[in-house]
């Protein structure tokens, strides 16, 4: 082996056994985790809310439609395919935790004493056992240093991964999430806002009933062709929102990680192959 390449190697296991040991990277990697995983729920139980709300607004549909009265106003109809579309975000949002939870495992298992211990261990033995077949001016073993390679990569790729994630969110993707979010939380506003009170129970309420608390209400808000035009606005943006949503998690904490986990292993495959380093 070079006498270039044996302390360029041994000062890499040198760092790896100080990051290792002192788990700042770990800090950072599971603090960014952390927040990507609450990023993804708190916009969960926005779009989860507005799933709620949108079915109140189905409910009002039929109270808004009494027999008789020659009208009718179908916001169900506009906003069905908002609920499918929330459907498939749930499911996204779904695998998103999972990966997260996933990577936080991965960073709570190589931040573990015991683990440590015997990973710094072995490269300290690697360090010396090359120093000692350097000096004796003999042919070191290659599988030891393979080993050795082989831990450094399994050690801090999971930590690595998760301050790329954040790196990639905060450089392109936060500002999509800030406007996406509240995006939804508009489109809340806004059905809310145009879907009449106390739509639950008035199955029990005679045709009579049911006609003049219609009108009540929509006296009280707006008139039936503004309220339809405000659900379909609220329709077309929420759509746009959860898109948006849809592609910044699955940017960052799906496709990156993978991307990252096949470059990782190119570069493993590339260092343990590496002639120049056994020479």
């Amino acid at each position: 082996m070079k006498t270039i390449n044996l302390w360029l190697i041994i000062l890499g296991l040198l760092i790896s056994g100080l990051l290792a040991g002192s788990k700042a990277v770990d800090h950072y990697g599971e603090q960014y985790t952390d927040q990507a995983l609450e990023r993804s729920l708190i916009a969960f139980a926005i779009a989860r809310g507005l799933n709620g709300l949108i079915s109140m607004a189905q409910e009002a549909e039929i109270a808004m439609q009494p027999a008789g009265i020659g009208l009718t106003l179908s916001p169900g109809e506009i906003l069905d395919p908002i609920n499918d579309l929330i459907e498939r975000f749930s499911l996204v949002m779904l695998v998103t935790a999972s990966a997260l939870g996933i990577q936080k495992l991965m960073l709570s298992i190589g931040a573990w004493d015991y683990f440590n211990y015997l990973i710094i261990a072995f490269w300290a033995f690697a360090a010396g056992y090359l120093l000692f077949k350097h000096f004796k001016q003999r042919q070191a073993n290659p599988l030891i240093l393979k080993v050795a390679l082989f831990l450094v990569l399994v050690r801090f790729a999971t930590p690595i991964m998760a301050l790329g994630s954040e790196a990639l969110y905060q450089g392109f993707l936060a500002n999509n999430y800030k406007e996406a979010s509240q995006g939804l939380q508009q489109t809340e506003a806004t059905i809310r806002q145009n879907t009449p009170d106390d739509v639950t129970g008035d199955e029990e309420l005679s045709g009579l009933e049911k006609t003049k608390r219609w009108f009540s209400d929509a006296a009280d808000q707006l008139n039936l062709k503004k309220q339809i035009a405000s659900y379909q606005e609220a329709a077309e943006q929420a759509s746009q929102s959860v898109i948006q949503l849809i592609t910044v998690f699955i940017v960052q904490n799906i496709l990156f990680p993978l991307l990252f986990i096949w470059l990782f292993l190119k570069l493993g495959r590339h260092l343990i192959s590496n002639k120049e380093i056994h020479q």
